[in-house]
């Protein structure tokens, strides 16, 4: 004799599903959004103390540049963009655009001395000269470095 489920019974079994699957994906929404607002504030404080004000470096053309004889000798990649500097300290950090909410990647490099900076990216060749003894920032957004007259960066706070 052959045996029947009771419909009823079936049901009852999906549903019970449905139930637990839409629970666990409530648990794992939830994780997630507690981790991006760790995330979120992170990104933001971390942006706060890269935050570096001050008056713009003075910018060069390429053939300023190079008739002024000035160099950047000391070159090291970042991600997609060459940066140079004739001398000092650098640190360097990837930092959330839009004050730390933005989806999008900054470059900062922060330099101690470097008199003079170059920077190479897909956007173009940039030069400016902070000068001797000038502590300086540049600021890459989307391969378009802004350099500006301060750090923050000492090899005491490195």
């Amino acid at each position: 004799m052959a045996t029947s489920r009771h419909p009823g019974a079936l049901r009852r079994f999906g549903i019970a599903h449905v139930i637990g699957v839409i629970a666990v994906t409530g648990v794992v929404i939830a994780g997630a959004a507690i981790e991006i607002a760790k995330d979120r504030k992170a990104n933001i404080a971390a942006a706060k103390a890269w935050d570096i004000q001050g008056p713009p470096c003075p910018a060069l053309t390429q053939a300023e540049f190079t008739a002024k004889r000035y160099t950047a000798l000391k070159t090291f990649p970042y991600d997609e963009v060459t940066i140079g500097r004739t001398a000092g300290d650098v640190s360097c950090s990837d930092i959330k655009d839009n004050g730390g909410k933005g989806f999008g990647t900054d470059r900062v490099c922060q330099f101690t001395s470097p008199a003079t900076l170059t920077v190479i990216s897909k956007a173009g060749s940039f030069f400016f000269v902070p000068g001797v003894g000038q502590p300086s920032t540049l600021i890459v957004h989307k391969g378009v470095p802004r350099c500006v007259m301060a750090s923050k960066f000492t090899l005491q706070t490195e």
